[in-house]
């Protein structure tokens, strides 16, 4: 899919897996021709990569979501990560495309599935708890830091009191 002409802003809330995976779709957006804007310079696609691992994590998640749809009503806004992986069933309709926590490196194809159909909200939701598989995404360079992150797995399975995931 060529994103030539379009703008895209990815915001990432939540735990350094989140910003490497963020980084990784920042390199497949600007691969695909589109240019990374700030969210507050309006874009034409929101990537919300979401957390959950608290109730206040959740809460930044869903506000972010909608001030992203307030910033740009016609806007397509993309919702990934924990909160929705957790929440499949809480959806807010500010919603267009709601990718998984194994789907991010699918995100161009993703995104030109969604301008093919135009229809409803569209899930890309894997239950990660019954696969035992590692989504591997690839980096170039890191987006605004000065350190780089290694991404070395998939959530977490140490059952912390505070964290839903």
């Amino acid at each position: 899919m060529s994103l030539n002409n379009v703008k895209a802003a990815v915001v990432t809330l939540g735990c350094k897996v989140n910003q490497y995976e963020s980084d990784a779709m920042f390199d497949m957006l600007t691969d695909a021709g589109a240019e990374i804007v700030s969210p507050k310079e309006g874009a034409d696609i929101y990537i919300v990569n979401t957390c959950s691992v608290t109730n206040i994590a959740e809460r930044k998640s869903r506000q972010m979501l909608h001030r992203a749809r307030k910033m740009n009503p016609g806007a397509v806004v993309v919702a990934c990560g924990c909160y929705v992986q957790a929440k499949r069933d809480e959806i807010d309709d500010c919603i267009d495309i709601v990718v998984g926590n194994n789907r991010k490196k699918d995100i161009i194809e993703i995104l030109s599935e969604h301008e093919a159909m135009q229809e409803g909200v569209q899930k890309e939701l894997v239950d990660i708890n019954n696969i035992n598989e590692y989504e591997e995404l690839r980096l170039s360079q890191t987006a605004e830091h000065t350190r780089a992150y290694i991404k070395v797995q998939d959530g977490c399975n140490q059952f912390c009191s505070y964290c839903i995931i």
